[in-house]
């Protein structure tokens, strides 16, 4: 069966223990809450959230508190996905990685683990409302979310960053030689044609609350606390300028293989990429009501 998010539960994907996992290898990870659901829908992905295989039985995972390096199961227990899928990293030859690249794809997401690194997923949504460039939705309340996305990457310091970035600079800037030689290859793609969810607003306001200035943290009423279309607009051309795009035109749908700049990098882009093999599902999706 296929769900409303696009997520497969028709029972033919591959299970993956967690015995199968390997250093460096990716989990794709979608979660339950409204927030999830409209960074996936911005982010053109299923998923919401990326992280990696660490050691031993534990995740290189980030997000608020920067890097962390929590065991498998405790990692899934706090993010309650519906799924997690397994991506192999693979060499330029298209084989599997090496210990010694694994290792340095290792060593670099623990050079990471620093406080200024530190990156939110209200942040993390606003970099998905700056990049894209379609039309959005005519709805108030989703306008009123995505100006205070946008704000929070404006006032983020030039380090901060999202999961996708963190793990793209994981394999593109680690030491092996030659430099970049497990830079994920990343391919032109269409956008996905996925219907805009449908979302609790109250609720979705709850779970960005915690990183909103604390004035602004009580719910808006969404019928009535509109954002100015010239208001909003500064926000967006305030955001983007943080990350360094132009206005328009980020080249991010270049046609042919590209070099991007992390503070850009969509998690779809590391979804579908070559670089990365599907294995299967690490946390099968409950039965769909």
């Amino acid at each position: 069966m296929n769900r409303p998010d696009g997520l497969d539960t028709d029972g033919d994907t591959a299970t993956v223990s967690a015995a199968q996992l390997r250093t460096g290898d990716l989990l794709l990870m979608r979660g339950r809450s409204e927030l999830a659901s409209l960074s996936a829908w911005f982010g053109d992905s299923v998923y919401d959230h990326v992280a990696l295989v660490g050691r031993a039985g534990c995740v290189i995972d980030f997000g608020a508190g920067g890097v962390v390096e929590p065991a498998l199961d405790e990692c899934l227990a706090a993010a309650d996905p519906i799924a997690v899928d397994v991506r192999r990293p693979l060499s330029g030859q298209g084989e599997d990685l090496q210990d010694n690249d694994r290792i340095a794809v290792l060593a670099h997401a623990l050079s990471l683990r620093r406080p200024n690194y530190a990156g939110d997923p209200l942040r993390a949504l606003g970099v998905l409302a700056a990049v894209r460039e379609r039309e959005l939705p005519p709805q108030a309340a989703l306008r009123r979310v995505l100006y205070e996305a946008l704000q929070r990457v404006a006032r983020a310091g030039a380090d901060a960053m999202t999961a996708s970035e963190f793990v793209y600079r994981c394999f593109a800037e680690n030491p092996v030689q030659p430099p970049g030689r497990l830079a994920p290859q990343l391919t032109p793609m269409a956008a996905r044609a996925a219907p805009f969810p449908q979302l609790d607003w109250p609720a979705l306001w709850e779970q960005i609350a915690p990183w909103l200035p604390e004035e602004r943290r009580l719910p808006p009423s969404f019928d009535s606390d509109g954002i100015d279309e010239s208001d909003f607009y500064i926000a967006l051309t305030a955001a983007r300028s943080r990350l360094g795009l132009i206005s328009t035109g980020a080249g991010l749908l270049a046609a042919g293989p590209r070099q991007p700049n992390p503070k850009w990098l969509r998690l779809c882009e590391l979804e579908r990429s070559p670089s990365y093999q599907p294995l299967g599902r690490l946390y099968p999706a409950p039965a769909a009501a």
